[in-house]
């Protein structure tokens, strides 16, 4: 792998495909920067909402296709690895959270599950209020994303078609 910081970005998207946040993570120095930034106000409630990197690199109907919180191989302690602060939104809807870890490295959210990173619909809600994938699973369809930005990461799947233009 070359040398610097390496990156992973996803939009986080409600269930009926609103776009609710923009998520990045930098590995530098053995660490990971997780910065999740609001890309509308209004769209979510004022107060905290849990954030967690999940297991399974799908965002499939209520999203509990992204498992539990993820775990990096050999850590079974609380909290869990992909655990991180909730992200708390201003009474507009906006909000923006930076957060370190060193909970998890890029190999293992690209691992052959894949991983997720979900906003839940407050801190200490299980219901699943957003979702962007981060590394797709083995096995699923990619065709859930839509972002832009150019990938990162190295896939043996089928080649996804170029987009029609009008």
């Amino acid at each position: 792998s070359a040398s610097g910081a390496q990156t992973i970005k996803t939009q986080l998207k409600t269930a009926d495909g609103q776009a609710v946040a923009d998520a990045t993570i930098d590995f530098t120095s053995g660490y990971a920067t997780v910065t999740v930034e609001t890309v509308g106000t209004g769209i979510l409630s004022p107060g905290l909402h849990g954030l967690h990197i999940h297991a399974v690199g799908t965002c499939e109907g209520d999203f509990t296709s992204a498992g539990e919180h993820f775990q990096a191989p050999g850590h079974t302690g609380e909290p869990a690895s992909g655990d991180l602060p909730s992200l708390l939104v201003r009474s507009d809807g906006a909000g923006k959270l930076v957060a370190t870890s060193d909970g998890f490295t890029e190999d293992q959210l690209k691992g052959p599950d894949g991983s997720a990173i979900l906003l839940h619909a407050d801190a200490t809600s299980d219901q699943r209020l957003a979702c962007g994938v981060l590394s797709p699973a083995g096995t699923t369809s990619t065709s859930v994303s839509t972002s832009t930005e150019p990938s990162t990461a190295t896939t043996t799947a089928a080649p996804t078609p170029p987009p029609t233009t009008g």
